[in-house]
């Protein structure tokens, strides 16, 4: 089968990424793993008696980090609707967010120290279809962050510059003490993505 020209871009780039051959050397499923290294050295969110929620896990570069970080001491709640290899001490639940969030109610509400959320939606190639989907799935991340999170937890993740930035940080901030920007070096230069990293939950929304 022949290759389009954007995935001949890909592999060409995947072939020169020096996290990509980092990430293989260490057995890590996927670059992203350095991602949560770099935010938790500077952040510190994640220690050995975390409870922690890995959204969008699969393939599950950092739910391999935070097994690391906790000598796989707890156990990791990991969600996606994609298939997940298995992890010492990780419980995989097999669900879409969305519908976790309707539909699921095993996990203890406002129980998690840390809620973590490296989705993306694939691109389509058009501005506004991916917006509207990056945006959708940030709020889902927040959504659920709000209610599982425990009071002084912390919430972590990525999303994309746009025009609506400026809303999500000036709603965040009203349920956290410590709300900051951060682009991981491990994050690729041309990539509009950012992590939101948000400390010191206030739990003071209503449902």
């Amino acid at each position: 089968m022949k290759r389009t020209n954007s995935q001949n871009i890909w592999l060409k780039r995947q072939k020169k990424d020096v996290f990509v051959k980092l990430s293989k050397a260490k057995g890590y499923r996927s670059r992203a793993a350095f991602k949560l290294i770099e935010i938790n050295k500077k952040f510190k969110i994640i220690n050995q008696n975390s409870k922690v929620v890995d959204l969008g896990a699969s393939p599950g570069g950092w739910t391999q980090v935070v097994a690391e970080l906790q000598n796989k001491k707890n156990q990791i709640i990991a969600i996606d609707k994609k298939q997940m290899e298995p992890i010492e001490s990780c419980k995989f639940i097999y669900d879409d967010i969305s519908n976790f969030l309707k539909y699921n109610e095993t996990l203890e509400r406002n129980y998690f120290d840390v809620i973590l959320s490296d989705m993306a939606a694939n691109s389509s190639g058009h501005r506004f279809t991916d917006q509207a989907n990056a945006e959708k799935i940030y709020y889902l991340a927040q959504n659920f962050a709000l209610k599982y999170l425990t009071k002084n937890g912390s919430f972590v993740c990525k999303f994309f510059r746009n025009s609506l930035e400026k809303t999500i940080l000036q709603n965040i901030k009203q349920r956290f003490s410590l709300v900051k920007i951060y682009k991981p070096n491990s994050s690729r230069k041309d990539s509009k993505e950012i992590y939101l990293i948000a400390i010191g939950f206030n739990n003071l929304h209503k449902d």
